[in-house]
């Protein structure tokens, strides 16, 4: 192991116990290294740390300072089941849905993606990018935001399957329910495939 391959473990190992998350650092070409970690901070806030890290610790770290260091989070299922079940709690999943749902009606958006055989519904797309983009600015996004999650979080895991297609479409089916009054009911738009009034709770 070359000492700058031997700083860059030590670097990922130092990182690991600031964020308590598995850091590893990963040599990609020419003067290109990649950091790892499942779930943890975002990309922004571990770009911030290792800079920070790299300039309180020059005798440690000197070898890595002047590589091009990329960051690439991995985030999990949990993540996805957490961000949503604490979205639909506050009402922000239901609105920010709706929201896009209402976009793509207005410009005539109809995408399928890649590997999904039929076409799904407005709904369906205007939700999965809804939590995509929560998971993507949260820190340690697949920690529960309120203790209540914890049981709708691990519902909508087993009955998704940990599969984020199929629990998007749990979602938008309102298989959970959210308590009536503590945020708007999930509604399809006029005008997108497969609209019409979702279920709600009784």
């Amino acid at each position: 192991m070359s000492q700058r391959s031997a700083q860059a473990f030590q670097l990922g190992r130092h990182l690991s116990k600031l964020t308590g998350v598995d850091v590893q650092l990963v040599y990609d070409s020419g003067a290109k290294w990649l950091v790892l970690w499942p779930d943890g901070p975002t990309r922004a806030q571990m770009r911030d740390l290792v800079a920070t890290v790299l300039a309180e610790h020059p005798s440690h770290f000197g070898l890595m300072k002047d590589r091009e260091i990329g960051t690439s989070r991995m985030d999990s299922t949990r993540a996805w089941a957490a961000r949503a079940v604490a979205a639909r709690r506050d009402g922000t999943l239901a609105e920010e849905t709706a929201h896009g749902v209402a976009q793509r009606r207005s410009l005539g958006v109809d995408r399928i993606r890649l590997g999904i055989l039929e076409p799904l519904t407005c709904e369906y797309y205007a939700l999965t990018d809804c939590v995509e983009r929560l998971v993507d600015r949260t820190a340690y996004p697949d920690r529960p935001s309120d203790p209540a999650d914890v049981p709708l979080i691990e519902e909508l895991l087993a009955a998704g399957k940990h599969d984020e297609h199929v629990m998007a479409e749990i979602l938008v089916n309102e298989f959970l329910a959210p308590v009536p009054g503590t945020g708007p009911a999930l509604r399809a738009v006029d005008g997108c495939p497969g609209a019409g009034a979702l279920p709600t709770s009784a």
